[in-house]
């Protein structure tokens, strides 16, 4: 091999370990902002127009009413099901009329609309909640990419099956239409009305359910992950909403939903529970009447928000989700009952959930206490659980200071007080 080519096998093989480089940060950088991609989806379907409508003959207005036969060939209202023929005929048009407005199919591109419209700004939203804080629920980002290639191979045969059963529709309403304009008040023409609009009918039901069969599944899905964003931006706002409550490092948000806390009875004050992977909120968030006109008449009030209790989950020694009230299963109130350790700010606590269901939380605060939630994080933020165990596990055992035993503190906390000496302990 001459000098020249081993320069350039040189060349070569630095050319090929940075392009493997590059390629293993731009792999990286995907992995920590999963949204890279699906905004590079979102470009590529905003230059993608949506299918818009054919060109469809407007719907008729109600007709006027029909030319009356001579007597002898009207049938009577009994013939007719009780209703003159003439307006039993006006009917008829008017149910074409309609008819042929839902032949546009306009709820099948109304869907279309929606779809494109949602996978363009779920991922954006979950971007924005990942950016608050939100590290659960792993798998949503797969879902909505996996969603979003299902529809890529579903549009055109939707776009294909919209078209075959448009034009197929219209050459049945125009020759309906023959037919419906000039239907007479007689027996015979009406029962040929009758017939033809049933029949008419059924075949736009069929278009309407074969076309929608076909994205129906995606649809579904997307409702799904659109009911599960909304509760998870309502829980980000509440608790962004909080001047007490900060979370931790690596610390994730699970529920939040607002409650009133059965501190004394059935009544208490109200506000907003929240759970984390990590601890347990009750936050205090409502208006006092301070001031009454007359004892009776609000003439001035207060909104209060302080936090009642703040508990760690492994201080959460029972919990019970129960339901009750209403009237034939209607209406019933979900209750979480919970009780604490010692070391608690409160022994007791029950809470009637408005919104959301009790025996969900208590099955994600069991999740929290033996760990298992860890698994639902996503990938981008399962790393930095091994440095917040090092950092926890670095804590001294016992108070530098005065040598009093230092409880295990939890997960993200970077400095904690020696309960006897009033030290700072911070890892060692």
């Amino acid at each position: 091999m001459t000098r020249d080519d081993d320069v350039q096998d040189k060349l070569k093989r630095r050319t090929i370990a940075s392009q493997a480089q590059t390629a293993k940060k731009t792999i990286s950088k995907q992995r920590v902002r999963p949204s890279v991609k699906a905004n590079e989806r979102q470009q590529q379907r905003q230059q993608r127009t949506l299918p818009t409508p054919p060109a469809r003959r407007p719907a008729k207005t109600t007709p006027p009413a029909a030319a009356p036969r001579p007597a002898s060939s009207t049938p009577t209202a009994a013939a007719t099901g009780g209703v003159e023929p003439a307006e039993r005929v006006r009917q008829l048009q008017n149910e074409f009329a309609n008819l042929e407005a839902k032949a546009q199919l306009s709820q099948i591109y109304d869907t279309i609309g929606t779809i494109e419209k949602n996978l363009m700004e779920f991922p954006l939203t979950l971007e924005k909640l990942r950016d608050q804080g939100y590290v659960h629920n792993g798998g949503l980002e797969d879902l909505l990419e996996s969603l979003d290639d299902k529809w890529d191979e579903l549009r055109p045969r939707v776009e294909s099956a919209l078209q075959t059963h448009v034009q197929r529709l219209d050459r049945e309403l125009e020759q309906a239409d023959r037919t419906i304009d000039r239907m007479q008040p007689n027996a015979q023409s009406i029962r040929l009305g009758e017939t033809m609009i049933n029949s008419l009918s059924g075949r736009v039901t069929a278009a309407i359910d074969a076309v929608s069969g076909l994205y129906q599944g995606v649809e579904n899905e997307l409702n799904q992950a659109g009911w599960t964003l909304s509760r998870l931006t309502q829980m980000m706002d509440l608790i962004a909403e909080s001047p007490h409550i900060r979370l931790q490092a690596g610390e994730g948000p699970l529920v939040a939903v607002k409650a009133i806390w059965h501190r004394d009875g059935d009544k208490g004050p109200e506000g907003i529970t929240v759970l984390t992977d990590q601890r347990f909120f009750f936050e205090q968030r409502e208006e006092v009447v301070t001031k009454r006109k007359f004892g009776l008449f609000k003439a001035e009030s207060e909104m209060i928000q302080e936090l009642h209790i703040e508990a760690k989950v492994s201080e959460i020694e029972q919990v019970e989700a129960k339901e009750e009230g209403g009237f034939l299963g209607m209406g019933k109130a979900d209750i979480l009952e919970m009780v604490f350790a010692a070391t608690a700010p409160v022994s007791r606590a029950r809470f009637h959930l408005k919104g959301q269901e009790s025996a969900d939380w208590a099955a994600l605060i069991k999740k929290a206490q033996t760990g298992e939630i860890d698994g639902d994080r996503a990938d981008a933020y399962v790393d930095e659980l091994e440095a917040l165990a090092e950092t926890a596990a670095s804590f001294p055992t016992s108070c530098p200071n005065c040598f009093a035993a230092v409880e295990p503190p939890a997960r993200g906390v970077t400095s904690v007080t020696c309960d006897f000496c009033g030290a700072v302990i911070t890892p060692q």
